[in-house]
């Protein structure tokens, strides 16, 4: 029993979508760090995004069960553990409760309802835009978002600047280009959707490449006009 357990707890860990979502994590935790969130603060910041990410790598792995197992993806955890979609049902609820009130005990009222609707925008990612040309905008959406709730974690009178969000949603849409990358040929194979995948590799990566020469071009003017 102890065993299965434990199978069961590593399954669901790494459903997390865990790579990304610590990477979620330690990039939060380190930006409202910079903007001046210590003690007990920084600790509500880490349970409100690690729920809210959690519960995002769970819906996407409960949505795309039946797809993932039909495929014969064993790089997916829940297909490699043997999971069913029944076993992400009460972490994904439990994932959502813990993450609400977190939110607000990180960055008050409009910085924690700013993480919220983050954390929807990236569901309604997995519900409805994965797999259209829309799939880079929940990306965009929720980075964007995540400026205004790292900012408020340190201080309620604290708001991004516009070349903070704008370097926000450029991460993001990144961030889906190179998540989106690694499946790119069999996602095309299955004749799946997908903003990555209407622009092919090399069109994906020149735009990602643009968009890093926008975030450089914003950080050394932020650098410039301090």
């Amino acid at each position: 029993m102890a065993k299965q357990n434990r199978t069961v707890f590593r399954a669901l860990l790494l459903a997390t979508h865990f790579p990304q979502a610590l990477a979620m994590v330690l990039l939060t935790l380190s930006a409202s760090w910079l903007y001046g969130q210590h003690g007990s603060g920084l600790f509500f910041v880490f349970l409100a995004v690690a729920s809210g990410q959690a519960s995002i790598g769970w819906v996407n792995d409960y949505l795309d069960y039946e797809n993932d197992k039909a495929l014969n993806r064993n790089q997916k955890p829940v297909v490699r553990f043997g999971l069913g979609q029944k076993d992400l049902k009460t972490p994904i609820i439990l994932a959502l409760a813990f993450m609400v009130p977190f939110s607000f005990l990180a960055a008050g009222f409009m910085g924690g309802l700013a993480h919220i609707l983050a954390v929807f925008s990236a569901q309604l990612y997995n519900l409805y835009l994965a797999r259209t040309i829309w799939s880079w905008l929940p990306y965009a959406v929720s980075f964007g978002l995540l400026s205004i709730f790292v900012t408020q974690s340190s201080s309620l009178a604290l708001w991004p600047s516009w070349q903070v969000v704008v370097i926000a949603i450029s991460v993001g849409v990144i961030a889906h280009i190179f998540n989106a990358l690694p499946d790119i040929d069999i996602d095309q194979r299955s004749n799946l959707g997908g903003f990555v995948i209407s622009l092919g590799k090399s069109r994906a990566l020149a735009l990602a490449a643009v968009l890093s020469a926008l975030i450089l071009g914003l950080l050394v003017n932020l650098w410039l006009t301090r």
